[in-house]
């Protein structure tokens, strides 16, 4: 498959097995922790030459996440990123080097945030990834719609437009390959002789045509269930337009550290002109002020004491409009993890893969389903360590 924008100087041309890797291993991860899951990245391998870039291999980057869920590289990610770039493997396996590939650019999935590059994405990719060939690619999967992607690459003047894809795409489960139908049996030619054909004509009697009332009562089931469906589609569409945009407001344990992250990204945010962190925790209530500066960030850091800290964000918007939306963490305070939370996150993104087929053999359903009237209820993934609750206003 190809890739092309008219700002770009080349040619993108990659594998369909490739991507599907890519998006099977982003697909994991979302459903690896509740609210906006984890991100993954890598490096992408292939060749290049005059007007084209061929991606022919994907090759992952175990993160450790010290910083959380997001793809942020420590210092620990950026040596194997170095030594993976030097052509060894990651997992162990045999080096793309050797078989005559070169890193072409990177890969890595957004969950919080749209389709762009970060000013951590751009230090990335300005440090590793410095040739003007070489191409970023961000994803940012779906729990119930496809994939959607978007490069990145240098112009021809050396700038990025970093704030997003020039042309987007999606990435849907690769197409398996038919089977085809078993050949029908060789007709057996039969001899009947005149005389046993005339008998068995005039011994046949004409049967009875069978009712086709049935017919009319499937026809009335059938036209009561697309009915039914159709009301309820109706019904979901307008429920989900009157919703209010979320920032996916999180809070999670990292050593003691509370960390309280939200979407940058989301609309909310980016017309927000000011706004304010309320955390209680016990008795103890703080508010942080966040200018539009620090709202950006979407982080913020907090050393908890009790075994419940309840966390409201508030957004001064356009007008002085008020948006609100709350998180709580429940968990014991100052009791050590067994292998460190870090370790525990890199457990659980191992153990999604079968959670996530169930899910992609579901949506896969989901459009025979709707013609059927059936309703799909899928549930929803496990909380990862302490629980969490949230709610939006």
């Amino acid at each position: 498959m190809t890739w092309r924008a008219p700002e770009c100087p080349f040619e993108i041309e990659w594998s369909a097995d490739v991507m599907d890797e890519i998006r099977v291993a982003g697909m994991e991860a979302l459903f690896s922790l509740p609210h906006g899951g984890a991100e993954i990245g890598g490096v992408l391998w292939g060749t290049h030459d005059a007007g084209r870039v061929r991606i022919v291999a994907a090759g992952p980057l175990a993160c450790e996440y010290a910083s959380g869920p997001t793809f942020t590289l420590s210092g620990k990610d950026q040596a194997r990123l170095a030594a993976l770039l030097e052509g060894g493997s990651d997992d162990g396996r045999s080096g793309p080097r050797e078989q005559g590939w070169e890193p072409v650019g990177w890969y890595h999935s957004h969950t919080r945030s749209e389709i762009l590059l970060s000013a951590r994405d751009l230090e990335i990719h300005n440090r590793y990834f410095p040739d003007p060939w070489q191409v970023a690619l961000v994803v940012r999967p779906h729990a119930m719609q496809p994939m959607r992607a978007g490069f990145f690459f240098r112009e021809a003047d050396g700038s990025i437009h970093a704030d997003s894809s020039y042309r987007e795409f999606l990435l849907e489960p690769a197409p398996r390959a038919a089977v085809a139908p078993a050949a029908p049996p060789a007709a057996v030619e039969q001899t009947v002789s005149p005389v046993v054909s005339l008998v068995a004509a005039s011994s046949v009697q004409p049967r009875a045509q069978p009712s086709r009332g049935w017919l009319l009562w499937v026809a009335i089931w059938l036209g009561m269930a697309v009915g039914l469906f159709a009301f309820k589609y109706d019904w979901m569409r307008v429920f989900a337009a009157d919703r209010t945009p979320s920032v996916s407001l999180m809070a999670y344990d990292l050593d003691g550290q509370l960390q309280i992250r939200w979407d940058w990204g989301a609309e909310p945010i980016r017309s927000a002109e000011g706004g304010s962190l309320e955390i209680t925790d016990g008795a103890a209530h703080t508010v942080v002020a966040l200018e539009r500066q620090r709202l950006r960030g979407g982080t913020v850091s907090y050393v908890r004491t009790g075994d419940r800290v309840d966390v409201r964000l508030a957004l001064r918007g356009p007008g002085e409009k008020l948006y609100e939306e709350f998180t709580s963490f429940i968990g014991h305070a100052g009791e050590p993890a067994a292998e460190g939370s870090t370790a525990a996150l890199r457990l659980e993104l191992q153990d999604q893969g079968a959670r996530v087929r169930e899910l992609e053999r579901a949506v896969g359903q989901m459009a025979s389903n709707r013609r059927q009237g059936v309703s799909l209820n899928i549930p929803p993934p496990p909380l990862l360590g302490a629980q969490q609750e949230g709610a939006v206003h």
